[in-house]
């Protein structure tokens, strides 16, 4: 009998050691660094298609910017003939890493950059990442989605 007494006291340690091992914090994020300068979010992100059938995103850079050097650009598409789920969590692909630089103005002073690897029969969401030089990225845009429906 005692054995027995041991043996389910060493599976309740275990067992409970385990459970506070395997436990996560419930954090999702990446882990962020508390001395880095991470350039600020940009939220006036927009989208539109033009005459040519090419995406056109619009957006400002954050006053806060810190050392922005590069600019990544997240896109999502979902067919709009029904066989794609509208309420599921969509996936997002990196469809550019660009220097800010080589990115062109337009007569506002917005940034802009054109899509042109998008086909008729999708909605597209897109979302926008400033990173600074050292590859530490801010948070993402907001989130702006046009349909190419003709």
């Amino acid at each position: 009998m005692m054995k027995r007494d041991k043996l389910w006291a060493i599976l309740i340690v275990a067992a409970f050691f385990l459970s506070i091992f395997c436990a996560g914090c419930g954090k999702k994020a990446d882990p962020r660094y508390p001395h880095v300068d991470y350039p600020g979010e940009i939220s006036d992100l927009k989208v539109s298609i033009d005459k040519e059938g090419r995406a056109v995103l619009e957006w400002s850079v954050p006053v806060e910017r810190g050392d922005a050097g590069h600019v990544k650009i997240l896109k999502s598409a979902l067919k709009t003939d029904g066989t794609d789920c509208p309420d599921c969590p969509r996936i997002y692909v990196i469809t550019g890493y660009l220097p800010l630089r080589d990115l062109s103005l337009d007569e506002k002073g917005r940034f802009m950059y054109l899509d042109r690897n998008i086909r008729r029969g999708f909605l597209y969401s897109y979302r926008v990442v400033i990173c600074n030089s050292s590859g530490m990225c801010g948070g993402e845009s907001n989130t702006a989605k046009v349909g190419y429906y003709f």
